[in-house]
Formats: structure tokens, C-alpha cells, sequence
């Protein structure tokens, strides 16, 4: 490889890691502003959304919906009907198609995001 395309190659990749370590201190950060009750939440929540789409997130999203239910309904001090409203459909989903789930899935993760930020993200 000319070393022309190489500084390039290295470059990109160093902005690519600097973006991302800015983005996992972000989170980190962004996690810690939560409530106790709606991080418990979130620790379930953030790793199936982060996870790559696809049958295996599919099949685990699935499996957790109890779980979100039940964390959700933990949750003290916030409207979680429109996030118990998005897992209701959920659920309904992953009993029809649990391999078509990323619209209902999608409607979860904006649902938890109006309860922990009211003011927006």
C-alpha cells in the first residue's frame, strides 16, 4: 500500500476510535443520570437495542419482554403507560413473528427514552 493510503487509512481509523471512546463516555455518563429505578431498567434495555439486528437480538428481546414489563412497573415518579403501551405491542409481536420485531421494538426504545428525558434527547 503507498504510504500516502496508509497515513489516510491510519487517520480514519484513529477518528473512527477517538468518536467512539467519545461515545461510551457519553453513555456512560448519559446512564448514570438516571434514576435507580429507571437505570435498572435501562441495564436490561440498552444491551438487546445495542446489539446487532437479527434473529439471535430477536430471540433475546423475546425473552426479556417480562423482564422489561416488570422493571418498568418498578418505576416510580413517571408516566410508563406509553413504554407498558409499547411492550404490550411488543409482546403481541414476538408472539405473531418474533422475527419482525424491529418496528415495535424500535416504538419500546422511544417510549423509554420519553420517561427517562421528558425534555427530549
Amino acid at each position: 500500500m503507498p504510504r500516502k493510503h496508509t497515513n489516510m487509512f491510519i487517520a480514519a481509523i484513529s477518528v473512527l476510535m477517538a468518536g467512539s471512546a467519545w461515545a461510551q463516555d457519553n453513555h456512560e455518563k448519559h446512564a448514570h443520570s438516571f434514576s435507580k429505578d429507571v437505570d435498572a431498567l435501562h441495564a436490561v434495555l440498552a444491551p438487546l437495542w445495542h446489539a446487532e439486528a437479527g434473529k439471535e437480538r430477536s430471540q433475546k428481546v423475546c425473552t426479556q419482554v417480562d423482564t422489561l414489563e416488570g422493571l418498568t412497573k418498578e418505576i416510580h415518579g413517571a408516566d410508563t403507560k406509553p413504554l407498558l403501551t409499547s411492550l404490550t405491542a411488543l409482546r403481541k409481536q414476538c408472539q405473531a413473528n418474533p422475527t419482525k420485531i424491529d418496528v415495535a421494538f424500535s416504538q419500546v426504545h422511544e417510549a423509554f427514552h420519553h420517561l427517562a428525558e421528558p425534555k427530549g434527547h
